[in-house]
């Protein structure tokens, strides 16, 4: 099984994507903590780094590179920004919440105040926008190619993880890993690839 967890800045895709390898089972790979690594690395702050990256299409293609090799194996679960769309997940997850309360969780994480924390937010996902819209011709705003989008605002990590446990194992159920037959006759699709 593939798992694919994406979503905003500091909307929990860590917590989430950790919480649920775990459970199920299946190696960990974010994107996200190769990317800190790096701006690390090199010195520099994660809204330095993505200027970066916008002139340095390396950056970039190293992280894409990391995530489709390791999924070939199978069995694992990717983090990160761009994992949904690089990757043909059995199961691909958008994580979103509010900008405050997603400033909150990147304040806390980086050790300054929130303020800081959504102006940096604001410009990282400003810039990823436009890089990954020239780069990869992608829209992150559009949805389509997941399953499951959660607003991590509304439950806690435990839970989003316990439903996504049952959604992932129904899953790996299902004859073949096709969605499993609902009552009436139908069948339980995510939006179409």
């Amino acid at each position: 099984m593939i798992i694919t967890v994406s979503g905003e800045i500091g909307a929990g895709k860590s917590t989430v994507g950790r919480t649920l390898a775990r459970s199920l089972e299946l190696r960990y790979l974010s994107t996200g903590e190769i990317y800190r690594d790096e701006a690390k690395r090199r010195g520099v702050s994660l809204v330095e780094l993505g200027r970066l990256a916008a002139q340095d299409l390396t950056i970039d293609r190293m992280l894409d590179a990391k995530q489709v090799e390791a999924a070939r194996g199978g069995d694992i679960l990717v983090d990160s920004r761009l994992s949904g769309w690089l990757i043909d997940g059995d199961l691909r997850i958008w994580l979103r919440a509010p900008l405050e309360v997603r400033a909150a969780r990147v304040a806390a994480r980086e050790h300054t105040d929130r303020e800081t924390a959504a102006s940096d937010v604001r410009a990282r996902e400003a810039g990823e926008h436009r890089r990954f819209l020239d780069t990869y011709h992608l829209d992150l705003s559009d949805l389509t190619r997941y399953h499951v989008i959660v607003d991590t605002a509304k439950w806690p990590a435990n839970e989003i993880v316990a439903a996504l446990v049952v959604l992932a194992r129904a899953l790996r159920a299902a004859p073949g890993g096709d969605p499993a037959p609902q009552p009436g006759g139908t069948v339980a699709r995510g939006r179409s690839s």
